[in-house]
């Protein structure tokens, strides 16, 4: 009598289980020319969170870098050369 009743909830919980055991289709990606996109995790400056990013994408040229860090530094230079120590007061 209980047959017709455990049977589909038997089947229902197979069905159920055995579609999560499935694993999952891993699709490499390409660009335009069919290479294969690499990946990397960058930690930008200040952060904590990686970013991932494409490698060819993270690539910078380091005369760029290097230029843009001898501003920083004139910068601070600058701003620490106009402030006057106080003598006291408000």
């Amino acid at each position: 009598m209980n047959l017709p009743r455990t049977l589909p909830a038997s089947f229902l919980l197979v069905v159920t289980l055995t579609s999560c055991a499935a694993p999952t289709k891993v699709s490499e990606e390409k660009d335009a020319n069919g290479k294969k996109i690499e990946y990397v995790y960058y930690t930008p400056t200040g952060s904590n969170l990686p970013i991932r990013v494409r490698k060819d994408q993270l690539v910078t040229p380091d005369s760029e870098t290097d230029a843009d860090q001898k501003a920083l530094l004139d910068l601070q230079r600058e701003s620490a050369a106009d402030k006057s120590p106080s003598t006291g007061g408000r």
